[in-house]
C-alpha cells in the first residue's frame, strides 16, 4: 500500500495529508513561503504617544534620519532597509510602541526572521543569554507566528545611540536566521 505525504516547500520534509504545518520547518504546508507581506504588521496595533511626551514622534524621526540608511514610512513607523553581503537586504522597521510600567515612551525596533517553528525557541532562547542587544522573539503577524529580532528602548535613549550600528546589528542577526529558516532566500 502506497503512503501519501505533501511535501514541504521551504524544507521539504514529508507530512501526512491531514497536518496543517510542516513538522521539520512549521510552515503551513500548501504555502509556498513565509508572507513577506506579513512584515507590514512587525510594529503592531497603533498606540499613540502621550500627550505629554509630543517628541516621541520628532525623536522617532530623527533616529531614522541618523541611520544613514533607506527609510520609508511604513505603517504607523519606518521601515530601514539595511544592505548586506553577497545582494541580501533586511528590513528592521522603527516606531512608536507605547509606554512602558515606568511611564516612559517606547520606541521599538524590530526584524522579521522568518516562521516560527516547533525545533527552535529553545535554540534562541540560549542565544538570547549572550546577545548584547535585541533579542529574538516570536510575534504574530497576521495569524501566523513569526520568529524576530527586536529592541525596545525609551524614546529619550534613542537620541544617544549609534542608530546606523544598532540597526545594521539587528539586520545581521536577523538575516543570519532567515539565511537558515528559509534555506537561502530573502525574503525580509
Amino acid at each position: 500500500m502506497r503512503v501519501i505525504v505533501i511535501s514541504c516547500a521551504r524544507c521539504t520534509t514529508g507530512n501526512h495529508p491531514s497536518t496543517r504545518f510542516c513538522s521539520g520547518c512549521g510552515l503551513p504546508l500548501g504555502a509556498a513561503e513565509a508572507d513577506a507581506g506579513a512584515a507590514l504588521d512587525a510594529l503592531g496595533p497603533y498606540e499613540a504617544p502621550e500627550p505629554a511626551d509630543p517628541d516621541a514622534n520628532r525623536l522617532i524621526r530623527d533616529l531614522v534620519a541618523r541611520t544613514g540608511l533607506e527609510a520609508a514610512s511604513s505603517g504607523h513607523g519606518w521601515r530601514v532597509v539595511v544592505p548586506l553581503e553577497l545582494d541580501r537586504k533586511q528590513a528592521v522597521y522603527i516606531g512608536y510602541l507605547g509606554i512602558d510600567p515606568a511611564g516612559r515612551s517606547i520606541v521599538s525596533l524590530v526584524s522579521i526572521c522568518g516562521t516560527a517553528n516547533e525545533r527552535d525557541p529553545r535554540v534562541l532562547l540560549q542565544m538570547n543569554a549572550r546577545m548584547v542587544e535585541g533579542h529574538f522573539a516570536i510575534k504574530n503577524l497576521r495569524c501566523e507566528d513569526y520568529f524576530v529580532v527586536i529592541q525596545n528602548m525609551p524614546v529619550e535613549a534613542a537620541a544617544t545611540i549609534d542608530a546606523g550600528g544598532l540597526v545594521r546589528r539587528i539586520a545581521l542577526t536577523a538575516d543570519s536566521l532567515e539565511d537558515r529558516l528559509t534555506r537561502g532566500r530573502d525574503l525580509f
